[in-house]
């Protein structure tokens, strides 16, 4: 390719023009502004920009003259900070056809759309100016489209972002494999010779990445209808974006999955996938509410709005390589999408996603053995703060993880079995005193991330870190948070919370304390029964069901959980034990430590649910232990939901394990 090979030749003369030009500027900030002024000029262009090293070398040899937002490269500062940052578009769509079969009815509408909805963003806090250039139509030929990747995307500097639009038909030949877009002078005999091959593309993306701080590239090209109309050695290319090679800053958005077909909407006057990146662009996809819409807020937010636009008949989806920065700003008043249905307001998109969430294993990214329980306890965390929402259904854990294995690991397809929307899952390092702890929500219709986030801090500020990760994921779902969402001045004793999962069972014990032996205990045939017990596919947190039988399991789960607490209270290791099917001498030496760390220890059981099934029970409730730490004299609150299960032997009701 003629045009890329000239791009290469620019890039490789970085080095001579930086000499050629160092010997000259000597003492030129003595000369005049015209001087000064071209001097900035040439810098401007130079195809470096402006690294921290340039800067510092400019800054050595002129100084005084050097800008602001230079000076601050030169002294270390953030190179990647948005001052000054340009947002570049090139915004493509071929409605017109010269084949007549092929013609589209919004691809030109929506090419022009997207432009306008991006060129709102100039002169705000992210872009001090916003390049757009549309082609449409007969403007759309396969030179056209290299020429605006490589002369006008090609001029993004290392601060700026670069966004490609392209809708379309893309194509697969059916012979030879190959896969082409289709400019407007393409045909179904010439798409050879007239069309753009992906390879083509993807080699040109490669460079517009090399020089943009981040590449967004969104695809509108399954438009299977039509092209099958029209051809029949030719089908709709499947998966736009496995042709993509993707690397780090670039994200990408297809608007359909492989065998879906990219809907046209007469009632919307655009395709639903680009209505739905107006409507997000335009506030709606701003989840957390800070004003700021981030790559994958407005990924998540097009994934969910296109699903329900077309009863899930097509679902967008993306690749995300690289760190999720901010993409717009929203203003104080939502912009409204072009064109409004014709038939009046849609209902909000997000009202059809349900509120069911799960919670799934965090992965202890440095597996180191010492720390594998935190992503237990973080599981924990996560899943007792979340039940703490009332707008939200919260599925047990051990549901999860018990249908999981019995569909041979399918995590997706159970929760979608189950009807379960969101999976919430992460992962965890520590270094140190200090933890880093990522999460991230994953659509289980689509299996694709709608939206995560990070904390970084102190391990003694566990638990306010972990509380500060599920306001801003229920920000992001659209869900308010708890009263009780403060997240400051808390401090967390790790310690006290592995004993207390310890002696629950929750966790194993560490390495260091191998359990002793535990004597066999002869079982009845109730207890045998039971413990081949299955959880029902039907249990959740958050729904409460009666079984209609003549005794009331509510009234026993209540009368075993007030002495379940009053063990606690009165530290009675023996009498907690009791309750318990099977408790383990490991868990009773656990239990008698937490409890003897534990001063003045008051425990509360609320949020009591209770769901029964013949004559066993299943029991979910937050426990909540309010104590002075021992050791460090500090007050120390722990909260856990706990799942169990009841069964009824010659003794009573007794706690027989996880169900």
């Amino acid at each position: 390719m003629r045009e890329i090979r000239h791009l290469l030749l620019r890039r490789t003369r970085t080095v001579p023009f930086f000499l050629r030009f160092l010997r000259p500027c000597r003492g030129l900030w003595k000369g005049s502004e015209q001087q000064k002024t071209l001097l900035a000029s040439v810098v401007s262009r130079s195809p470096v920009g402006c690294t921290p090293v340039t800067a510092l070398v400019f800054w050595l040899i002129c100084p005084g003259f050097l800008p602001q937002e230079w000076t601050s490269l030169a002294w270390g500062q953030n190179a990647m900070s948005p001052a000054g940052a340009q947002l570049w578009v090139l915004s493509i769509g071929v409605s017109e056809y010269v084949q007549p079969e092929l013609r589209l009815r919004f691809a030109a509408a929506d090419a022009r759309a997207v432009a306008a909805v991006f060129q709102r963003q100039a002169g705000g806090p992210l872009y001090r100016s916003v390049q757009t250039r549309v082609l449409v139509d007969e403007q759309v030929t396969r030179e056209s489209i290299l020429e605006g990747m490589i002369r006008f995307l090609g001029q993004a500097r290392p601060n700026d972002i670069a966004v490609l639009f392209l809708a379309g038909h893309g194509v697969q030949d059916r012979s030879t494999g190959s896969y082409y877009f289709l400019p407007a002078p393409a045909t179904t005999t010439n798409y050879v010779s007239a069309g753009l091959r992906m390879t083509d593309l993807d080699e040109t993306l490669r460079l517009v990445r090399r020089s943009a701080r981040g590449v967004i590239v969104m695809l509108d090209t399954c438009h299977a209808g039509a092209l099958r109309l029209a051809a029949s050695q030719l089908q709709a290319l499947d998966d736009p974006a496995a042709r993509l090679n993707t690397g780090e800053g670039f994200f990408l958005l297809a608007a359909s999955k492989p065998g879906e077909e990219s809907e046209e909407r007469p009632d919307l006057g655009h395709g639903a996938f680009t209505y739905g990146i107006l409507q997000g662009l335009s506030g709606a996809a701003d989840a957390d509410q800070n004003g700021e819409i981030t790559v994958t807020e407005l990924f998540g937010y097009v994934t969910r709005t296109v699903a329900a636009l077309t009863a899930e008949r097509q679902h967008p989806y993306s690749k995300v390589e690289g760190t999720d920065f901010p993409l717009a700003t929203v203003g104080t008043s939502v912009v409204a999408p072009t064109q409004a249905p014709a038939s009046g307001p849609l209902p909000r998109p997000d009202n059809s996603v349900g509120n069911s969430v799960a919670v799934m294993s965090f992965q202890n990214l440095r597996s180191d053995p010492q720390h594998e329980w935190v992503g237990i306890a973080l599981r924990t965390a996560f899943n007792t703060e979340l039940s703490k929402v009332k707008a939200l259904q919260v599925y047990a854990p051990e549901l999860i993880d018990r249908a999981v294995a019995q569909r041979g690991g399918d995590l997706l397809a159970v929760a979608r079995q189950l009807g379960i929307d969101r999976l919430i899952t992460g992962s965890f390092s520590i270094v140190g005193n200090e933890i880093r702890i990522d999460a991230r929500i994953v659509y289980s219709r689509t299996g694709l991330q709608e939206g995560s986030d990070s904390v970084q801090g102190a391990l003694d500020d566990f638990f306010t870190l972990q509380k500060q990760l599920v306001y801003s994921l229920l920000r992001r779902m659209h869900v308010v948070a708890p009263s009780d969402s403060s997240t400051t001045g808390e401090k967390s004793n790790l310690d006290a919370l592995r004993l207390l999962l310890e002696s629950e069972g929750e966790i194993e014990p560490l390495p260091e304390h191998p359990p002793p032996p535990t004597p066999t205990q002869v079982r009845s045939r109730r207890q045998t029964r039971s413990s081949r017990f299955q959880i029902w596919p039907w249990l959740s947190l958050a729904t409460v069901a009666w079984a209609q039988e003549s005794w009331h399991p509510e009234h026993e789960a209540q009368s075993l959980l007030e002495r379940y607490r009053q063990a606690l209270v009165n530290k009675d290791v023996e009498a907690f034990a009791r309750l318990y099917v099977d408790f383990p001498a490991q868990r009773r030496a656990t239990l008698a430590r937490y409890l003897g760390n534990a001063v003045d220890l008051r425990v509360e059981i609320e949020d009591v649910r209770v769901e029964a099934h013949g004559q066993d029970v299943v029991i979910s409730f937050l426990r909540r232990d309010r104590f002075i730490d021992r050791e460090s004299g500090k007050a120390v609150t722990l909260e856990v939901r706990l799942t169990r299960r009841l069964v009824h032997t010659a003794q009573g009701w007794l706690i027989a394990g996880k169900p």
